[in-house]
């Protein structure tokens, strides 16, 4: 390594503390997005609770839905961070053209998708959670959870998509905003609300509502917001 360094075989410089400029954009960054994890891990706290008040069988089948949720949302994950890399890199030289047509490509393939695995999973809802639990009260919770939530799934991903350009342009906060509307102005709210109404199966009537909803907040923000003006490394260094 000493030999490789000394001739300069391999890239090597000697780490540095940032700026102050520097760091306070990696903190102005950084925090809201540790923030939105922490809001995140709440919210599905607090789902959770509606969850309990059903028993045990509602618990143990939600929480095998909920294995299959994060299967389901593997490709709209990886179409969320996609987007956000190449949007990043085309809002640096303001090719606002080519964002554009990123998001739209992104927002296709989300649907195509999304839309096959929800065809999927809504066939063989009772299969899939059978493979992680035999309890029929358990069983047929989480059977009826994923089937009425299945057809919902495109819709959150349509928000990752959005959310994922917005994140690319540095706005962070206002991704934070969103997060936190969705997750404790709509998702908890209507899945209590629906719980409610019409009993276990207000769960997945609720968290379904609550991906329209977001998905419609999201695309009016990246529509209608000023995210576009953001200029992230001449707001600090100006």
């Amino acid at each position: 390594m000493i030999v490789s360094i000394r001739f300069k075989q391999i890239p090597f410089s000697i780490p540095k503390f940032p700026k102050r400029e520097e760091a306070s954009i990696i903190l102005k960054q950084g925090i809201p997005s540790g923030l939105q994890m922490m809001v995140i891990s709440a919210g599905l706290a607090a789902i959770m609770s509606v969850v309990t008040s059903f028993g045990s069988d509602a618990v143990a089948g939600f929480g095998v839905a909920q294995r299959l949720d994060s299967i389901i949302m593997l490709p709209a994950h990886a179409l969320g961070t996609a987007v956000n890399s190449m949007a990043g890199q085309n809002i640096a030289v303001k090719q606002w053209d080519r964002v554009r047509q990123i998001t739209v490509y992104a927002l296709l393939l989300n649907l195509a998708a999304m839309f096959l695995a929800a065809m999927f999973i809504f066939i063989f809802a009772r299969w899939g959670i059978r493979m992680f639990i035999s309890d029929e009260g358990a069983v047929a919770f989480g059977t009826n959870y994923v089937r009425i939530i299945a057809f919902f799934y495109p819709f959150l991903g349509l928000n990752f998509v959005w959310n994922g350009v917005v994140r690319a342009s540095g706005a962070m906060f206002q991704v934070l905003v969103l997060n936190i509307i969705s997750f404790w102005v709509l998702r908890y709210p209507l899945t209590f609300i629906f719980a409610q109404l019409i009993g276990e199966k207000g769960i997945g009537v609720g968290i379904a509502a609550s991906f329209v909803i977001s998905s419609i907040l999201a695309f009016t923000y990246y529509r209608f917001g000023k995210w576009r003006e953001r200029e992230l490394f001449n707001e600090t260094t100006s």
